[in-house]
């Protein structure tokens, strides 16, 4: 049977890609960080990533927008944010084992064989698997378009995911990887916006990417309505306290936070945290440690990374690395 022997949470942020020199000591110590965390899952010998991120309003918009969607089949990255246009092996046994597993068990993903992906997922990728070594399952969660999937449901999808794993007659190892956060607020309007200035980016929110006529210039009118932000603000507070729930395994307070909580401490973006809760699910009886965190305003996100071990009496006699930092 599979084994899951390794995870990475870790936020994302396209500025990383853009102004790189911006997050000045704090972001090389999270890029570095990241670094650590592409090794540790090298060594860890991982076959397979089940990657768990969300999309921006790339590939699901009001007119369709699935809670929980999962690749079966062919998958490749939209290239934004100066981002490789990666042709993502999927290992697809597995990915099909998760959806028919799941569908068993009360849980209906949305699936597609053809799926694309943005940076929410392609940053990982670049990261920590960037020359697509590994063969991924990945997995969209909708944290963008209100009515939000509760945190609860985000752990419940997880433990399946796990029990999906487990349960799977391949002897392959898997590690879990999610993608997003911590606190950032994203200029994107409130589909209920009546702004003059908004109308135009709400109606493709509604109807989706049929509605653009010149895609070109409308990805180059959203990428400078993200960079002329220079400094964001960062809900430090808010992030330390997340990050000491999850070192401490509190994951009962943590399946409560509600979206509206999350949307007024951590902000729009900061829902991402639902990524977390996926992976939290699949790996509640690892071992987590803060790797990293760093408030980077320049970066508009609290940008942390946090390693999850398997416990000792699992690793049979295995040496795993572990990174810890004050939180």
């Amino acid at each position: 049977m599979a084994e899951i022997i390794a995870g990475v949470a870790m936020s994302h942020s396209p500025m990383i890609m853009t102004n790189e020199a911006g997050g000045g000591e704090k972001g090389q110590r999270f890029l570095q960080t990241a670094a650590e965390m592409k090794k540790f899952i090298e060594d860890s010998g991982a076959d397979v990533i089940v990657l768990v991120s969300d999309d921006h309003f790339n590939s699901y918009f009001y007119d369709h927008m699935p809670a929980f969607t999962i690749g079966i089949g062919e998958c490749e990255g939209w290239g934004d944010w100066q981002l490789p246009k990666y042709k993502i092996p999927v290992q697809q046994d597995l990915a099909k084992h998760i959806l028919n597993t799941s569908l068993e068990n009360n849980v209906d993903f949305a699936f597609t064989l053809k799926m694309k992906v943005d940076h929410g997922h392609t940053q990982g990728i670049y990261f920590l698997n960037p020359d697509l070594q590994i063969p991924v399952v990945p997995i969209a969660v909708n944290t963008s378009a209100p009515p939000l999937p509760t945190m609860d449901r985000c752990f419940q999808i997880g433990e399946v995911v796990r029990k999906a794993i487990e349960s799977w007659d391949n002897d392959l190892k898997v590690a879990i990887v999610a993608s997003g956060g911590l606190s950032h607020w994203v200029p994107i309007p409130k589909i209920e916006s009546e702004k003059p200035e908004d109308q135009s980016l709400i109606q493709v929110l509604r109807n989706g990417r049929q509605e653009i006529e010149q895609l070109d210039e409308y990805l180059h009118n959203r990428e400078t309505r993200v960079t002329r932000i220079k400094s964001g603000p960062v809900n430090e507070q808010v992030d330390r306290e997340f990050l000491r729930l999850v070192s401490e395994k509190d994951y009962a307070a943590l399946r409560s936070w509600s979206s509206e909580f999350i949307e007024e401490n951590l902000g729009n973006g900061g829902q991402e945290i639902h990524n977390w809760l996926v992976l939290l699910g699949a790996l509640q009886g690892f071992e987590p440690s803060v790797a990293c965190y760093e408030p980077i305003p320049e970066w508009v996100t609290g940008m942390a990374i946090v390693q999850f071990n398997q416990p000792v009496n699992q690793m049979n006699g295995k040496n795993v690395s572990k990174a810890e930092v004050s939180i």
